[in-house]
């Protein structure tokens, strides 16, 4: 079903069974693979391409303008989006051009992507995350609400980043030498924490919340304060019931259709 009252460009690809509902936008060089539903005012810049099976939400804009739009260039193109199958994008979210997302992609509401990401499958961005681009996320990864990435942030797969956390990427502001953040594999940083530039996480390591990490934080241990100290190994944690719960993959063994998840 395609709404009369839609705009579409006629370059425009359209595959089976895609329903696309009251004034969206549609540019030119767009493809929209089969089974996928489109919102009601969405816009969809050209050179987007959308995997089976999506959905996007109202108010949405997929293949946002780069800076170098608004110089006015007459050379300007817009670069390639992909966005992989089985996407569910909720309403307000906005993604830039020059970016790669994998399948099974989720975001909340409100949702602001910048250019030249990468995120893996399986991955899902949470209500209000803003990420500021240049950046690579793997597989599996959540962002709750409310996370801040800075330029250059590297999120291996499996890590968890909990609601109003700051990635930055700026030691000497505002001179714009960038230095990004490495977040490893299963690591998780709790609410509120702020990372400071050229941070490495290690892998199965704990942030506090509220912690202010200034160095760099090694495999499988806890870091928590301002700033932060470290304090134990992630082993030595125990829940309520005396039993050893992190690493945290070793210990949910039916977890949310994760690979390892039990038969």
């Amino acid at each position: 079903m395609i709404s009369k009252n839609a705009v579409i460009h006629e370059s425009v690809k359209i595959g089976k069974d895609v329903i696309i509902r009251d004034f969206a936008i549609i540019n030119e060089g767009v493809i929209i693979e089969s089974g996928v539903e489109i919102g009601e005012n969405v816009i969809i810049r050209s050179n987007v391409h959308i995997g089976t099976n999506s959905y996007i939400g109202s108010f949405s804009i997929l293949g946002e303008h780069s800076a170098n739009y608004y110089s006015g260039s007459l050379n300007y193109v817009n670069a390639l989006l992909t966005i992989g199958e089985n996407a569910v994008i909720r309403s307000g979210t906005i993604i830039y051009n020059d970016s790669k997302i994998g399948c099974n992609f989720q975001t909340g509401h409100r949702v602001t992507i910048r250019e030249k990401t990468i995120i893996g499958d399986n991955s899902s961005i949470g209500t209000l995350c803003d990420l500021q681009g240049r950046l690579e996320i793997g597989n599996f990864v959540r962002l709750h609400s409310n996370v801040h990435l800075g330029q250059l942030s590297n999120i291996k797969d499996f890590v968890w980043i909990y609601p109003f956390v700051v990635l930055t990427n700026d030691p000497y502001p505002p001179m714009n030498q960038l230095v990004g953040v490495t977040v490893n594999e299963y690591a998780q940083i709790a609410t509120g924490s702020v990372i400071m530039p050229g941070v490495s996480i290690g892998k199965n390591a704990l942030v506090g919340a509220q912690a202010l990490v200034k160095k760099d934080v090694g495999e499988e241990r806890v870091v928590v304060g301002v700033p932060a100290k470290d304090i134990c190994s992630v082993r030595d944690l125990k829940n309520d019931k005396d039993e050893q719960i992190y690493p945290w993959k070793d210990y949910l063994k039916d977890f949310r259709g994760y690979p390892w998840q039990e038969k």
